[in-house]
């Protein structure tokens, strides 16, 4: 811990719109290492190596040990406060599973005999060790007789993107494996990387003139009126434990399933030959097409059950959000702004650089068959919003968001409150398997089980097989709906199958 507790400097990082409309959420995920040859835990991936690596990685990271704050004008803050350090929580524990077992168990969280979901859970405001707000966890987990272990990390949505996230977990992975290198050949030298924490680059390219507001942007952001209000002014403690309420209300559970890269290319092939001359659709917009329809459909039905059944509707949750009469289906795509922006070291920025594409289909549309004509309509909008939220776009939204503090709890109010709602984060461009702290890539790499509901996350399979691992956080209902939809269940393989691929081909 004094590689960072020595050198980190008192300083204050002011967060800026992007930021503090996630405050209420973290960002997690676990990685698998299977350790075949059962070698010594002295030479695989040793605790002691892993915990130095851990806090010489903080070192470009220094927002990870500091105190969020609320200004007197509602402006959010970090404190890093080098005699106040406020640390992440890092352990490194034994389990008595052996990492069979996990394998078996579809690498579910669940199965570990401890309770994580408070740690790693979204959100984690109400996780507090003595009155103070954490702001990350990190957790290595050794199974029995050296078979394998685990990662999970939780980092604070306020610090960082899952972009940036990434970052943190490679660069700590990073320095574990030079730490290893150096051991035996002391003429390796440290690797030297540059991070951009501090949110004024984040501004460097939004221009001083106000635009006109796009009604994409606006109407939404005026459907939270009062309580959005009071979200923003009340202190991030409180605000952390109304938003868990709020995510809470709903039981979820994770569903899984497998594409293989020719399934995903052969479907975009086909719908690609329905598109207007110039147009080239993404897996992205083809993928997110297809989940719109079945995520869509699923969700109706499940409606319709509810109302079959009132008394348990009611026993269920008096809220809205559960008795609301469905609407259309918003799906709300995640995107990666760094690359839209033109700057030469937005590549190196570890905020929050993530801006929201937006696209209303009617129910109508989501209860067509997903023919590769329906598709090719529908990822034709997909395509367009997409390529909408362009510097100009992006520019709008920090003014916007920045306008009034009630603004930027528009996104995590939606997700709590809204009933007809698709949440996508396509994540298969991060670096989720370049994790190597030394002893090769993660045989499997999950995002955590605890998110809003209806939130969709598109994950890269292991590279050794290559194609897309699809995680649902859904209502138990929903989920059932969707494991019943024949036409998605044609297009998947069953998770399983890929189990079964993962065992016989990672090494």
């Amino acid at each position: 811990m004094n590689a960072f507790t020595d050198t980190v400097k008192t300083q204050t990082i002011w967060l800026d719109s992007s930021d503090a409309g996630l405050y209420a959420t973290s960002v997690s995920n676990c990685y698998w290492y299977e350790n075949r040859a059962r070698k010594p835990w002295s030479v695989f991936m040793p605790a002691g190596i892993l915990e130095r690596a851990f806090y010489k990685a903080m070192q470009d990271f220094p927002i990870l040990a500091g105190h969020p704050k609320t200004s007197t004008k509602g402006r959010l803050y970090v404190l890093v406060d080098k005699d106040n350090l406020n640390m992440p929580v890092y352990t490194d524990t034994y389990c008595n599973l052996d990492y069979s077992e996990m394998h078996e168990s579809g690498y579910n969280i669940h199965k570990l005999p401890m309770d994580f979901s408070k740690e790693y859970g979204v959100p984690v405001s109400n996780r507090l060790i003595g009155g103070r707000i954490v702001p990350g966890f990190f957790h290595v987990i050794r199974f029995r007789e050296n078979s394998g272990l685990m990662v999970i990390g939780s980092i604070r949505h306020h610090n960082t993107d899952g972009y940036g996230y990434t970052q943190f977990m490679n660069r700590w992975a990073e320095i574990a494996k030079w730490m290893q290198q150096s051991q035996s050949d002391n003429s390796v030298p440290f690797p030297v990387r540059h991070y951009i924490y501090d949110r004024s680059f984040d501004n460097s390219y939004i221009s001083s003139e106000t635009t006109a507001i796009k009604d994409m942007i606006s109407n939404p952001a005026s459907s939270g009126g009062v309580l959005m209000k009071w979200l923003a002014w009340i202190s991030p403690e409180m605000r952390g434990r109304v938003m868990g309420a709020l995510s809470n209300s709903t039981d979820r559970t994770c569903s899984f399933y497998y594409i293989s890269s020719k399934t995903m290319e052969d479907l975009r092939t086909r719908v690609q030959a329905h598109a207007p001359e110039g147009i080239r659709y993404s897996v992205n917009d083809v993928l997110t097409a297809y989940l719109a329809i079945v995520l869509g459909q699923a969700k109706e039905e499940a409606f319709i059950e509810k109302w079959k059944k009132p008394a348990r509707s009611v026993v269920r949750g008096l809220s809205f959000k559960k008795l609301g009469k469905p609407k259309d289906l918003v799906v709300m795509i995640d995107i990666n702004s760094r690359p839209r922006i033109n700057l030469p070291d937005a590549k190196d920025y570890i905020g929050n650089m993530i801006s929201g594409s937006s696209t209303v289909f009617s129910r109508e549309q989501v209860h067509q068959k997903p023919t590769d004509e329906i598709l090719s309509a529908m990822a034709l909008r997909i395509h367009q919003d997409v390529a909408s939220v362009d510097k100009e776009f992006i520019a709008q939204v920090s003014h916007f968001k920045n306008g009034k503090p009630e603004y930027y709890m528009w996104p995590a109010w939606f997700f709590a409150t809204r009933s007809s709602k698709m949440g996508i984060s396509n994540q298969f461009r991060f670096e989720h398997y370049g994790v190597d702290f030394g002893a090769g890539i993660p045989t499997m790499a999950r995002t955590s089980p605890h998110a809003f509901v209806d939130n969709v996350f598109v994950m890269p399979a292991n590279p050794a097989i290559g194609g897309y691992i699809v995680e649902f956080k859904l209502e138990p209902d929903v989920k059932a709906n969707l494991a019943r939809n024949e036409k998605w269940m044609s297009l998947v393989d069953k998770y399983d199958s890929y189990l079964q691929l993962l065992k016989e081909s990672v090494v």
